[in-house]
This record gives structure tokens, C-alpha cells and sequence, in this order.
């Protein structure tokens, strides 16, 4: 039984799972959870949790009632600073939440069938973004909880398995844990799995790193009751279990040192500081975390390893840890009298941990690409001080052009004006440029720039969205279009100005110029500067009018100038309360036809795709929302706000179900979707759906 979670704006989300019972067709229910858990489903968005492994009774298995305790939770929002903002759970009436029970309907044409001879799979997803409405400013949080299964895999997330070391079988490389899901310590849960290893299993054990055999062997020195992390895939064939990495004793959280995990914003010689981080005490029962700044001390003693390292050597040292590094630290904590939290690791030990960084791409060459970064492990670019980071021959970090070594990956795939995703390691402190080498690289969904034009330019005038100014400066993004010109007018998204800035990105449309008028997506400027894409348009210029996406400046040797490619993007509506009776202009069998102009639409009204967020609301026609043909698909009803949720891998049986639904009566209050958004056909291609309702 694993858990995971669709990604929302959380810092942290930690609530108590007080029981997961199953259901068989019968009416019989089955206690999978044998204790209290608490979980953080912040942690869950990038991998998945096995919760538990115990053995149940044979039979066909059709739903699941899980209860979810609200009373305790600690909820903090993502304000746009990073720093967060305490909420408080509330109903749908403003009452403050308890205890809740879901019921969860598995797919009735793939519900959980269990006998003596093989092992099976249920995974659960809580989905954030549909579960939540926030309210800043009465610093309260609208619970209706989505909480969706499937026995079919939906995601590819690796998953994590922590419990307590029972049995090494180096004959067979593996070994036995009984879990403890997330940071509990309850050794009572007798649930077992076999953790299967191979020669290229990393293991990091006591602060000492090894590999497959020599790993193992290290393993089975621990004592009965050790605390092992592994990360690593169910095989699904059999449900085996697999690892490529694993942790135990002090390299676990909660193997006798007090821990803290996060990213270095800063580093002044051998201080850190810590930004947004989470933090469990050497006995490792609590994960907390810690708003605002906290500072880890660290000394040539400081022991450094990275995450998949195999052997001792090559060693590393603290002159890795950079700006940016996301890093698990090791050593003795304390607590000053405003609530600081500060970490002595000078003789402990630090993990350099693989960073993520997200950024637009602005170039390319043999062996690298440069980026405009904008987030480094989801957190605003803004945070970070790259001070020091430079060598004596080169410049510190600049967050506008971050160079990334990418070695010999496959980047054709990629073009400029891109968002993308790099996994790998920060350059040493004083080293950089380069800043960063990544061992992988993606295509990632991200929101629009600022300062430039982001708002709604649908008006019927002329000229909604234009930048008129010189825009000759060395910094990136001059003059930008970021919004929808739909308009009726003319003009609806057009820079107008002298681009010749020695930045990126200096006169772009990144937007639709679907307006009736004509040049509703236009660069007219010079963008003769050094930079890259200085005259593009990354959109569908498919408005009635002429020449709606279109650059007539001197682009400066850029390339790719008008491009119309469909990209990954996820949908989020919400009509206000009570809802609205009808959604949709027409359901059938393959497609939902959104009614953009529907007078009950709410405040979220938008499709976020890699290069901009689109409004909704200003489109001239409908959005039809498609359930994918193929691949991991997965389509959810919330009714009740929350109480009762029915899955489908089939976007037809969800239709049907759904049309059934809205019969007049009941009211959609909330949809999203992640999939793929296709500009030139309006089309919003659905892997995932969950749409919430009133009844």
C-alpha cells in the first residue's frame, strides 16, 4: 500500500492518518493502518511512501474508508516569499476541522483483488491543488479532500520504504524491514518487505558509503531495530521491491544526531544559512518545519558525502557546499531566545543531496545549456544570495544567465524560450561558472515572469498589452508580453521597443494572440542584442485577424520565432459557492466542453503551462478537456466536498458517471487537470481529472 501527493503551494501540509480501512464487495472492511501516522504530503509530492505491507484476507476489494484527522494539522501556504503563512483548516461553513472519514471508490473495472499466491498494489494520491482553496488574508484553508486510488500505476514517482533493519539475506542481496512509513517509531506495526538490492545499490551507512555486496554486508553489522531509508521502484510484475539508494543508522533521519534538511541560500565562510527547512531531532519522531532562516556551522572535521556515492573515494569536502546545494546536515541543535534554529555540524557530517533548478532556456552549446533561473527546489530565486560563489577569475552566480555543464545528455529535444528542469549538484562554492552540473534534464511546467506584462488584455480596445519603452538594458526579459491577447482591438500583446539588450528574451510573446484584431501577438523592436530569442513568440497566433503572431523586428541571429509546440500544463477552475449546475456545454464519450463564459466562474481560472500561466476566462471559445487515449491515466468525482470519491481509467466511464451527476441538481464547484494543452486546438489532453461537486 503506497501514498504519494499532486503537487499544490504548500510548504507544509501535516496532518494525522488515523485509519485506512478496505472494503470488500461484501461490506466487509479490513484495518490496513495497525497505528496513528502523522504525514506531511509536502514531502509526497516528488515521491511515494509504502505505508504498509501486511498480509490481508483474500477477496475482491472494491473501496476504501480512510480517516483523516485535521485537529493538530500544521498547514503552511507558500505566500510567494518562502517564508509561509500559518492557515487554519476550515468546511466549507468556516467550522474548523476534526476527524474526517473518506470514502474512496476504486475503479470497478480494476478493483483489488487479493489471494495467498501473489502480491498486490494499492496507491493512494492526495491531490493538494484540488483539495485546498486558501484565503491569505483570513489565513484559513477550505478543506474538501481529494484523496483518489488505483491499482493500475498513474505515476512513474520513486517510492520510498523506511522501517526497522529485521533480517539480512546477503545470499539472496536483500533484506527484511518492518515498516514505519514517513519519521514514526513504532516498532509494533509487524509489517515486513523484503528490500531486494543489486551490485549498483548505493548504500550510505553510519556516514560511510558503499555499493552492492560490500553494502549489504555493512547492513547485516547493524543492530536488530536499526532505522533504514530505501528509495527505488516496485517491480510491477510481482510488487518486488527494488532499491537504488540506501540509508541506515546515522545517515537515517533520527540515527542519533539532530537533522536538518533544506537549501543553503547563503554561505559567509563556514556558516549556512538555511532557508524553509525541515527539521527532526536525533530520536526522530517529529518532522518539522522551520519557517524563516536557521544556520548550519561546519568545520574542515565536517564529514561530506553525496547522495549515489559509492566508495570512499573520491572524497568530498565542505568546499562543495554551495549556494543552492540541498543538503541533509547532521549534528547537535539548539534554540535561541527568538526561536532561532542553529545546527553545529563541525564534527558531524553533511549530505550533499541532488538539487533541483528550474529555469527558461536561453542557450545552448557543446557540453552546456544557460538558463534563467527561476527556483532552485521550488523556492523563488529570489532568496538566494550568490555572494562568494565565484572564482578569482570569474563572476558570482548570476541567476539570469546559471550555466549548467550537462556533460553528454540528450538536449536536442529542448529549445530556447523552454522551461526546464535540472537534477544534479551545485559547482563548489568559489568555483563557479559553471554553476551547476546536472546529470538530467527536462522539460518542466512552470509559471510566467514578472515585471513585464502579465495581465489580462481581453478587452475590446486596442494596444491591452504593449511595451513601448526602450528596453536596451543588460538584464533579461526588457520587454515581454506574458499575458493573453485576446482581445478585440489590435495590438493585444506587442513590444514596441529598441530590444538591443545584451540579455534574453528581450522583446517576447509568450502568450496566445487569439483576439479578433489583428498583430495581437507582435514584436516590432529591434532585438538586435547579444542575448537570445530577443524577438520570439512562443505561442499560437490562431486569432481571426492577421499577423497575430508575428516578429518584423531585426531578431539578431535568435531563432525559433515563432513557435507553436504543444506543451505538458495543468488546468485549475473553480466556480464560486454554491457552484454551478452547468459546466459544461456539452459531455460526450471523449471530450468536456469548458464554458469559459460561465457568469459563476471563480478566482482560479487559468491553464499554467512550462512558459506562462493563460486565463481561462479571456479565451473566445470553449476549452475541450480530452481524456488521454493512453498511458497512466486516472479520472476522480469528489462528492460531498470530500466525503465520497469514485475513480476511473476511463475517461468514457468517467464521463457517463459524471453526466449522470450533473442532473440539474448538484453543482461543480472545482476541476483540475495535468496533462498536455494544445494552443492551435484550444484542446486539453487529461492524464489526470478531478472534478469536485456539491452533492
Amino acid at each position: 500500500m503506497t501514498m504519494t501527493d499532486a503537487a499544490g503551494d504548500f510548504l507544509s501540509y501535516k496532518v494525522n492518518l488515523i485509519s485506512l480501512q478496505l472494503k470488500k464487495s461484501d461490506g466487509t472492511l479490513v484495518e490496513t493502518l495497525p497505528a496513528m501516522t502523522s504525514v506531511d504530503f509536502v514531502e509526497l509530492i516528488d515521491l511515494t511512501e509504502i505505508l504498509s505491507a501486511r498480509q490481508i484476507p483474500a477477496g475482491e476489494y472494491v473501496a476504501a474508508q480512510v480517516t483523516v484527522d485535521f485537529t493538530n494539522a500544521a498547514i503552511m501556504v507558500d505566500d510567494g516569499t518562502g517564508t509561509g503563512v500559518a492557515v487554519k483548516p476550515v468546511d466549507s461553513t468556516g467550522a474548523a476541522l476534526g476527524q474526517l472519514q473518506l470514502t474512496v471508490q476504486l475503479d470497478n473495472k480494476n478493483d483489488l483483488k487479493v489471494n495467498a499466491a501473489t502480491a498486490t498494489r494499492i496507491a493512494f494520491d492526495f491531490n493538494l491543488l484540488a483539495s485546498n482553496v486558501v484565503d491569505l488574508t483570513a489565513k484559513t484553508d477550505t478543506v474538501s479532500p481529494t484523496l483518489v486510488a488505483s491499482v493500475v500505476p498513474v505515476d512513474n514517482k520513486q517510492i520510498r520504504v523506511r522501517g526497522e533493519i529485521s533480517a539480512v539475506d546477503a545470499a539472496n542481496s536483500d533484506y527484511t524491514v518492518n515498516i514505519d512509513p514517513f519519521h514514526d517509531h513504532d516498532g509494533g506495526k509487524l509489517s515486513p518487505l523484503v528490500i531486494h538490492t543489486t551490485d549498483t545499490t548505493t548504500f550510505e551507512i553510519n556516514g560511510q558509503p558503499f555499493a552492492g555486496a560490500a553494502g549489504l554486508a555493512q547492513l547485516a553489522t547493524s543492530p536488530a531495530g536499526t532505522i533504514a531509508v530505501a528509495l527505488g521502484n516496485l517491480q510491477t510484475s510481482d510488487q518486488t521491491f527494488t532499491a537504488t539508494s540506501v540509508l541506515a543508522g546515522s545517515s537515517a533521519e533520527g540515527g542519533g544526531f539532530d537533522h536538518i534538511f533544506g537549501n543553503v541560500i547563503a554561505r559567509n565562510g563556514n556558516t549556512l544559512t538555511i532557508h524553509g527547512a525541515r527539521m527532526d531531532g536525533r530520536g526522530g519522531d517529529e518532522d518539522d518545519f522551520i519557517a524563516g532562516n536557521s544556520t548550519v556551522g561546519i568545520a574542515a572535521a565536517t564529514a561530506v558525502t553525496a547522495a549515489a556515492q559509492s566508495s570512499a573515494t573520491p572524497a568530498h569536502t565542505i568546499a562543495e557546499i554551495s549556494v543552492g546545494s540541498l543538503v541533509d546536515a547532521f549534528g547537535t541543535a539548539s534554540k535561541d531566545s527568538s526561536g532561532k534554529i542553529s545546527l553545529d555540524a563541525t564534527s558531524g557530517r553533511v549530505r550533499l543531496d541532488f538539487t533541483e533548478v528550474q529555469g527558461v532556456l536561453s542557450g545552448s552549446a557543446s557540453g552546456n545549456i544557460t538558463l534563467n533561473l527561476q527556483s532552485i527546489d521550488r523556492q523563488p530565486i529570489s532568496l538566494f544570495n550568490f555572494a562568494g560563489t565565484g572564482s578569482a577569475g570569474g563572476v558570482n552566480t548570476n541567476s539570469t544567465r546559471y550555466v549548467v555543464t550537462t556533460g553528454a545528455l540528450d538536449l536536442s529535444q529542448f529549445s530556447v524560450g523552454q522551461a526546464l528542469l535540472g537534477i544534479g549538484f551545485v559547482s563548489p562554492f568559489g568555483a563557479a561558472p559553471p554553476d551547476f552540473k546536472a546529470v538530467s534534464v527536462a522539460n518542466v511546467v512552470m509559471g510566467d515572469n514578472d515585471n513585464n506584462c502579465d495581465g489580462n488584455s481581453g478587452g475590446s480596445g486596442s494596444n491591452n498589452c504593449v511595451c513601448n519603452g526602450n528596453s536596451g538594458g543588460s538584464g533579461s526579459n526588457n520587454c515581454m508580453c506574458n499575458t493573453d491577447g485576446s482581445g478585440g482591438g489590435n495590438n493585444n500583446c506587442m513590444c514596441n521597443g529598441n530590444s538591443g539588450g545584451s540579455g534574453s528574451n528581450n522583446c517576447m510573446c509568450n502568450t496566445d494572440g487569439s483576439g479578433g484584431g489583428n498583430n495581437d501577438c507582435m514584436c516590432n523592436g529591434n532585438s538586435g542584442g547579444s542575448g537570445s530569442n530577443n524577438c520570439m513568440c512562443n505561442t499560437d497566433g490562431s486569432g481571426g485577424g492577421n499577423n497575430n503572431c508575428m516578429c518584423n523586428g531585426n531578431n539578431g541571429g535568435g531563432g525559433n520565432n515563432c513557435v507553436n509546440n504543444s506543451a505538458s500544463a495543468e488546468l485549475d477552475i473553480a466556480w464560486s459557492n454554491p457552484g454551478t449546475t452547468r459546466p459544461f456545454k456539452s459531455l460526450t464519450a471523449t471530450a468536456l466542453d469548458l464554458d469559459v463564459t460561465n457568469s459563476s466562474i471563480g478566482s482560479d481560472h487559468e491553464i499554467q503551462t512550462p512558459s506562462r500561466t493563460i486565463d481561462i476566462k479571456s479565451f473566445s471559445t470553449d476549452v475541450s478537456v480530452a481524456g488521454a487515449g493512453s498511458g497512466m491515466t486516472l479520472f476522480a468525482i469528489n462528492r460531498g466536498n470530500g466525503r465520497e470519491i469514485d475513480n476511473f481509467g476511463s475517461f468514457a466511464d468517467f464521463e457517463a458517471a459524471l453526466s449522470a451527476d450533473l442532473n440539474g441538481t448538484a453543482t461543480a464547484l472545482r476541476l483540475t487537470a495535468e496533462g498536455v494543452y494544445d494552443v492551435a486546438g484550444n484542446t486539453f489532453t487529461a492524464q489526470r481529472i478531478t472534478i469536485l461537486l456539491s452533492n
